[in-house]
């Protein structure tokens, strides 16, 4: 079968290459099926380029990749969903053909997000095999579930991806921005507000990721950003992938996110050798407070040390505000970082809800915070919803004794700032 992929992420601060997508023409390929994409990042009329894409393409099926539902900041927030859906209608208006949707934005939803947006069907989580399996099945003439399983269905770990085959990625390197690379998919922690939290753990194989690595190299990328919920979620396996990459010498610079264990001198001197020069540590108020979470001062001061000792910068997100929270313990963590080694810190007092997270709901309603937001008559708060525990204008004044504490208004990437 002939699939049209459509990138529908025209949020460009910064632009993204479509990691999901590239991710998915290795696999349907594999399956026999052709691939085409056609990418509307920088289109200025998207409706009227992809219907006139639909108009040469010999597609029996249309994929939509929806990496965000929006924003996530409270701030100036945009929601990308209403525009989506619109591309939906009118690839299917125009065409008749079946729909399909994936993407990151499924942690948040399923069978919310496939109905808002208007799609026949939906891959929930990684489409690597689940993707590949629905085509299948709509070849044959038979009719998949209305939502796929991806977490079940897993990944192809030893599949190496190339890159920038299908994609231009000039406009997207221009200034600098990096491609995106992946070792794990998935996250064993269940920090309160996250959608990617307790998720099955699905790691490739490090010589895979390797040989993906150079094809960015080759298709002109200088950087890269590891798409990981956090890069060093395993010890071992973590120092192994730094480790080949240190070895493999590509000359490629990459960032991504860490938390704060685990974390060990090692790590830090493969992160530097193997080009990152600067990354992201998250960290929320609550767990740097209570005493009670899996890290603390000491893990957030020592991983800070051990990354300026190998000559890596890092920028700081601290969520701050949870339920049950007062200002008292946010002082408290605002007064851990600013004896750290970080050269920002982006203070978010704004923690967006997602229905994939009811004990944050659950603890949010039950709290003496605010619920902001579209709060009625949007039960799987696809449309923003979110919790407020600590007065901005109060948080802005303690922020303005240290020119490094920003608090986040969504303008740019904390890592660009360093």
């Amino acid at each position: 079968m002939d699939v049209a992929l459509i990138n529908t992420n025209r949020y460009l601060a910064p632009p993204v290459i479509p990691v999901g997508l590239e991710y998915l023409v290795a696999p349907l390929e594999a399956h026999g099926h052709r691939v085409t994409i056609c990418d509307l990042a920088f289109s200025e009329n998207p409706e009227d380029d992809l219907v006139s894409f639909l108009d040469g393409s010999p597609a029996g099926l249309i994929g939509f990749s929806v990496r965000n539902v929006d924003t996530a900041h409270f701030m100036g927030n945009r929601f990308f969903l209403d525009e989506i859906s619109s591309l939906v209608r009118a690839a299917e208006e125009h065409t008749g053909l079946p729909t399909v949707a994936g993407g990151a934005s499924s942690l948040c939803s399923a069978e919310a997000l496939r109905e808002y947006l208007g799609v026949e069907l939906l891959v929930a989580g990684p489409g690597e095999k689940a993707f590949p399996a629905v085509v299948d099945a709509l070849s044959l003439g038979e009719q998949p579930a209305a939502v796929t399983d991806g977490w079940a269905a897993g990944i192809y770990p030893g599949l190496s991806h190339p890159r920038g085959r299908l994609l231009d990625y000039g406009p997207y390197l221009e200034g600098g921005n990096p491609a995106g690379l992946e070792f794990r998919k998935g996250c064993n922690w269940e920090c309160l507000f996250c959608v990617e939290r307790a998720r099955p753990i699905l790691t490739r194989d490090v010589p895979a990721v390797v040989r993906e690595a150079r094809s960015l190299v080759e298709a002109g990328c200088r950087e890269a950003f590891i798409c990981d919920s956090e890069v060093n979620l395993d010890l071992e396996d973590t120092n192994r992938f730094l480790d080949a990459l240190a070895n493999e010498a590509l000359g490629l610079k990459w960032t991504g996110y860490f938390r704060p264990v685990p974390f060990d001198e090692r790590m830090a001197r493969l992160a530097s050798a193997s080009g990152c020069n600067s990354l992201t540590l998250s960290v929320n108020s609550w767990d740097l407070s209570c005493g009670e979470s899996r890290y603390g001062t000491r893990d957030v001061k020592r991983f800070c040390r051990l990354c300026a000792e190998a000559g890596v910068k890092v920028a700081i997100d601290l969520l701050a505000g949870y339920p049950g929270e007062n200002h008292g313990s946010v002082e408290t963590a605002l007064e851990v970082l600013s004896g750290v080694e970080a050269s920002t810190v982006g203070v978010n007092p704004y923690l967006r809800l997602y229905e994939t997270v009811p004990a944050g709901l659950d603890a949010a309603v039950g709290s003496s915070g605010s619920l902001l937001g579209e709060t009625r008559d949007n039960p799987s708060m696809l449309k923003p919803v979110y919790y407020s525990g600590i007065d901005a204008e109060w948080l802005r004044g303690v922020l303005s004794t240290d020119d490094r504490f920003v608090l986040e208004t969504g303008g740019t990437v904390n890592y660009e700032r360093i």
